[in-house]
């Protein structure tokens, strides 16, 4: 034998595995086992029952009744006040009757008792006797050994085959794979007729521009936001909705949805069905909008209409150059880090997140955001370059995504955010960024503006907004308190939500749409000037200006 050669395994070691049984003989065996098991539990049933009886008082098996006789059954003796009962001599009884009283039941021991009264005759004028006078029948019965056990042994043989039947595999209708690809196909062509009649009615009621499938994102999107809880607007709430408790999580990359791709899931049939009744109802009950006043008004509301036509008719979409457009796919081709600026850094994974059809994560937002205070930072310290003035940029301050989830999860206290501000003074700045990430699960922009007192929320959801102004006031007031020494004056600030916020028309632009809000109010641009239309180019253009660390002029 080759010393060299592997040697097959002792089948005496644990490492061994034994053959493996046919499916036949282990459904045999398993099926003997459980006949033994029944047949062992029906012995025990019967040792119990004939162990109680030795217990029952008047039993024949009773080892009680020498010790505690089981005391004669008397006749009822009527009391003296009672009047007397009566019943019918046999005479007078119908034959059925008195069949039935003159047999008795063989399982019961029937004795009868005479009193004394026996000699007494019956009346001949109404044919009754006193029950005093009549045979009193007692009756002691066994309790029916035989007939138990036979129960009980029915009952065993019957929860035994149950459990084998349960236990054997089901064998499936010849048609049954047909039939179920036939519904799911059923389904899936209803569920698209529904997509195509909302998205017609979405189009000619809101001016919805993108396609069938962004639509399917959005109703998917708006679908999970309500799941967590989040709602359009107050005015829209359902107060049928129970309060839903936030999730505390210390980053926001969506891991329990961002995970599944948008091919994955699917918004469900019930909620479509909701959306497309409730855009029907909306469509046929909405009032006309009201015509202005004079003739002037009225013809230049027209060739406002009218121009607005004609630029999203001619007016392209926003593209970068072709150069620009390769170096964004050169960096795209990148591994490892791509890009550092201040304490911030994105890799080739994060960058990923700006493909079409991806959500934004914690480090694209702050990366973006750091590049906003580092431009402002750049144009306080220098004014002018070259001799040339520098873009309208405002001082503004930048938070990062982390304090929002601090400020609601652990208060301003416990999360020590006053450290966060230990070497500047945010009520010098003009503006205030936050980004606001709602239940993991949905970025929104918030401001703190001082130049025009008012605390700013940009939602491209149109969700409810007032925990951000509630959150944003006691944290200015105690931001004043801890730095200043008193109460802030909240004197002529207003909550500001402007109902012209540019909105989503899919389920995964937040992020850009926030990165977007934050870097228009840097400098200052409000309105804004983007739509959902250009938010591919906005991927692009961020792409290209993370990897350089700085902003396309658009040169």
């Amino acid at each position: 034998m080759n010393p060299r050669k592997r040697q097959a395994p002792d089948p005496l070691l644990p490492t061994h595995r034994p053959p493996k049984l046919a499916r036949k003989e282990l459904r045999a065996s398993w099926g003997k086992l459980a006949s033994d098991a029944a047949v062992v539990f029906q012995d025990t049933m019967d040792a119990f029952c004939t162990k109680l009886k030795t217990f029952i008082p008047g039993s024949s098996h009773c080892k009680y009744d020498a010790v505690y006789p089981t005391p004669p059954l008397s006749p009822p003796k009527s009391p003296p006040s009672a009047p007397p009962r009566f019943r019918m001599s046999s005479e007078f009884q119908q034959p059925h009757e008195r069949q039935n009283t003159s047999e008795p039941t063989a399982s019961c021991q029937t004795s009868f008792k005479s009193s004394d009264t026996d000699g007494i005759a019956h009346s001949a004028s109404t044919g009754i006797t006193s029950v005093a006078s009549t045979s009193v029948q007692v009756a002691q019965c066994d309790p029916p050994e035989a007939q138990l056990a036979k129960v009980m042994r029915e009952r065993l043989l019957e929860d035994h085959v149950q459990n084998t039947l349960a236990r054997l595999p089901k064998r499936r209708h010849i048609l049954d794979r047909e039939h179920k690809t036939y519904v799911q196909e059923k389904r899936k062509e209803d569920k698209q007729d529904m997509l195509r009649e909302l998205h017609q009615i979405e189009c000619e009621k809101k001016g919805y521009t993108s396609d069938i499938k962004s639509l399917e994102s959005l109703l998917r999107y708006q679908e999970h936001l309500g799941n967590r809880g989040l709602t359009p607007s107050r005015s829209l709430t359902d107060l049928r909705m129970k309060d839903w408790v936030p999730i505390r999580s210390h980053r926001h990359s969506y891991p329990d949805f961002q995970e599944r791709t948008m091919e994955q899931t699917s918004v469900s049939v019930e909620f479509l069905r909701r959306a497309l009744e409730k855009a029907k109802r909306t469509f046929k009950t909405s009032p006309p909008p009201p015509l202005p006043f004079s003739c002037h008004d009225r013809l230049r509301e027209a060739v406002r209409q009218k121009d607005e036509a004609i630029e999203r008719r001619i007016r392209p979409p926003k593209v970068l150059p072709p150069e620009i457009e390769g170096e964004v796919n050169a960096i795209l081709a990148k591994r490892g880090i791509v890009s550092k600026i201040a304490r911030e850094q994105v890799s080739d994974i994060d960058l990923s997140r700006l493909r079409p059809s991806q959500w934004l994560n914690d480090e694209i937002i702050n990366f973006y955001g750091a590049m906003i205070l580092s431009r402002s930072e750049t144009c306080r310290q220098k004014p002018r370059a070259n001799g040339i003035a520098h873009q309208k940029t405002l001082d503004v301050h930048y938070f990062s995504t982390f304090f929002w989830t601090k400020l609601v999860n652990e208060g301003y206290e416990r999360a020590r955010l006053a450290k966060w501000t230990k070497k500047l003074d945010i009520f010098a700045k003009d503006v205030v960024l936050i980004p606001v990430n709602h239940n993991n699960s949905h970025w929104t922009g918030a401001a703190i503006n001082f130049r025009r007192k008012r605390i700013e929320s940009y939602d491209s959801m149109n969700l409810d907004r007032q925990l951000v102004f509630e959150k944003l006031h006691q944290y200015l007031d105690l931001e004043h308190r801890n730095k200043k020494g008193r109460p802030f004056d909240f004197t002529g600030w207003v909550d500001y939500d402007p109902e012209d916020t540019p909105q989503q028309e899919n389920g995964y632009d937040c992020g850009v749409f926030t990165c977007q809000f934050m870097e228009s109010l840097s400098r200052g641009e409000q309105p804004f000037k983007f739509t959902q239309r250009d938010m591919a180019y906005f991927r692009k253009r961020m792409i290209w200006e993370i990897a350089h660390a700085k902003f396309w002029d658009g040169s």
